[in-house]
């Protein structure tokens, strides 16, 4: 192994020997050029090396991983064929280095997150079932054909991300009275997919097509009740999921029902991403009634959805039930008006475990940037808190103030785009840097200001100091 693979590519660049360190005095002498990988690349090559490139040569037939050096098992593996058999490497291989280079020479860069105990093995089988699942047919029920492929992936896949799922097409060889006048709705079904995938952790899908051209119709982005009820019910096989995402998708009422329906007797979920759907009250009122007798569910995501006062009054209740475990909201671009807005600030008056709360671009009127104030002065859980793009004008600026001027918790305040005026934003500003350094009052922070430049600026002398006087004595 010339290069090792931990040393990244641009750090042996970056200490490439310069032209002009090449023309030194003492360079033409040098014996060992430890920089020059490529020193033995007209050597002959020694009988091992030839024995390992017969082996790659022969790997499919023949696999002797095992049985050689590391030396050599670690040149086998730099030179090993990439379109190698899952179902013969998966079960053999466990060295990153062949690993990365698989990966990185089929998908390129990573695109996604990796979570913490991520490794290079688990990345590439996690990428191949994600490409599996967006190309499989329903029409064919590809995923019934899956099953050897993912019980040999089980123990790898944490993570699986599906950004696209295909649509319905007719089979090629149908006759042309045999297709549909209006095509199914429906996808393929993970029920297959999740009795194999049992480890999985997170789990993001999007019901739609990418890069579908000008072969574009609604057809492609529309999904059935029948694919949320078979995924609600397929949910029921992954013991550990604690992440769940679909979003980007028209997933409206009807849908959001059958699939909490799914979700009632989870006990597992940590986080719950509905966010840019069509989900309206009715399916608002579902999700509450999980909330209510979920034990660990902290986060909930419906940004962009078409939630109003009905949906949001249903939200409120289930967050003063002693089940609720929420303790992150984020309700933004939806139309709650003064009526849902109102319907969630009750509850946070009464207390909850609401950490973090997001009301941005929700069409706020009337009196709702003042009852906004208005809770501030009473809630006592808050830490950050989002207005921002709503109309609060000055009077509804003076109720922040006053509400901010009470409360201690809140450490995170967004308004911009509120129409506040300077005056007012520059006393809130004031009150969060009181709360998040403990202060009690708001003319302490500019004390403790002064005091950290007054240190700073004690610390920059005395460092100048003794540069200064280790300098003389250098001289």
């Amino acid at each position: 192994m010339r290069v090792p693979y931990k040393i990244n590519e641009n750090t042996n660049l970056t200490y490439e020997a310069s032209p002009e360190s090449l023309i030194l005095v003492g360079e033409p002498d040098r014996q060992i050029l430890s920089e020059n990988f490529q020193w033995d690349k007209n050597h002959c090559p020694s009988l091992a090396t030839l024995c390992v490139e017969v082996i790659k040569s022969k790997f499919a037939d023949s696999s002797l991983l095992d049985e050689l050096p590391c030396q050599d098992r670690d040149y086998l593996l730099e030179i090993l064929d990439l379109a190698l058999p899952l179902q013969l490497v998966v079960p053999l291989i466990e060295d990153e280095i062949y690993w990365q280079r698989r990966y990185q020479d089929k998908y390129g860069t990573i695109i996604y997150r990796k979570r913490e105990t991520w490794n290079w093995k688990s990345l590439f089988i996690e990428r191949h079932v994600q490409e599996m699942v967006e190309q499989a047919q329903p029409e064919h029920n590809d995923e019934d054909e899956m099953d050897e492929i993912l019980t040999l992936s089980s123990n790898y896949v944490r993570t699986l991300i599906v950004t696209q799922l295909q649509a319905w097409k007719p089979p090629l060889h149908w006759d042309e009275e045999d297709i549909p006048e209006f095509h199914p709705t429906d996808h393929i079904s993970f029920e297959p997919i999740f009795k194999r995938l049992i480890h999985i952790e997170e789990f993001d899908v999007v019901y739609g097509m990418n890069a579908v051209g000008d072969k574009f119709t609604w057809h492609m982005f529309k999904l059935s009740v029948g694919d949320c009820q078979r995924l609600g019910k397929s949910l029921h096989y992954l013991k550990s999921l604690r992440i769940l995402r679909i979003h980007r998708s028209r997933l409206e009422d009807q849908h959001v029902r059958v699939l909490m329906h799914g979700l009632i007797k989870n006990e597992t979920l940590e986080e719950l991403d509905l966010s840019h759907c069509l989900i309206g009250d009715q399916g608002a009122l579902c999700i509450a009634k999980v909330l209510c007798v979920h034990p660990k569910l902290r986060s909930l995501n419906l940004c962009d959805n078409k939630i109003g006062q009905l949906g949001c009054e249903g939200l409120g209740f289930a967050l003063l039930e002693p089940e609720c475990s929420l303790e992150k909201l984020n309700l933004k671009l939806n139309p709650l008006g003064e009526g849902g807005a109102m319907g969630i600030m009750r509850a946070l008056v009464r207390g909850t475990k609401l950490e973090e709360f997001s009301m941005a671009g929700c069409q706020f009127d009337d009196d709702a940037p003042i009852r906004t104030g208005q809770m501030l002065l009473l809630n006592k859980s808050l830490k950050r808190l989002d207005v921002s793009n709503n109309w609060f004008d000055e009077e509804g600026g003076n109720a922040l103030v006053e509400g901010m001027a009470v409360n201690r918790t809140l450490e995170w305040l967004d308004i911009r785009e509120t129409d506040i005026t300077s005056n007012q934003y520059h006393q809130i500003k004031q009150y969060l840097k009181r709360n998040r350094l403990g202060l009690e009052e708001v003319n302490q922070v500019q004390e403790e200001i002064s005091t950290g430049q007054k240190e700073q600026t004690s610390h920059s002398t005395l460092s100048t100091q003794k540069t200064a006087e280790s300098g003389s004595v250098l001289e």
